[in-house]
């Protein structure tokens, strides 16, 4: 039998521990089983989605630059024009910066 490793680079988590009669259950199991009609059936968590989700999310953000050259070039014009000296300015990022300290 064929077992999934991890979904999008994130382990399966751990699975309880099994009880003694597990054998025998998985035997009465597979006989049913192979009574019934044989169909294939994958079901994945919402766990199992959300981790994929995520790890999705992270790798598509370590492909992009850490550095965004289009702001950068905003911010250098903004304070070549002086518009940081604005008492209004001060007075904004002042406020912003309080919540911190």
């Amino acid at each position: 039998m064929v077992g999934v490793q991890g979904v999008g680079g994130v382990q399966e988590p751990n699975k309880p521990e099994r009880s003694t009669n597990a054998k025998e259950n998985s035997k009465a199991q597979e006989v049913e089983n192979e009574s019934s009609a044989s169909s294939d059936d994958l079901t994945i968590s919402s766990e199992a989605a959300a981790a994929a989700r995520a790890a999705a999310s992270i790798q598509a953000s370590a492909n992009q630059p850490d550095i965004r050259a289009d702001r950068v070039a905003e911010a250098k014009a903004a304070i070549e024009r002086g518009d940081y000296k604005k008492p209004e300015v001060v007075e904004s990022v002042a406020q912003k910066i309080s919540k911190y300290l």
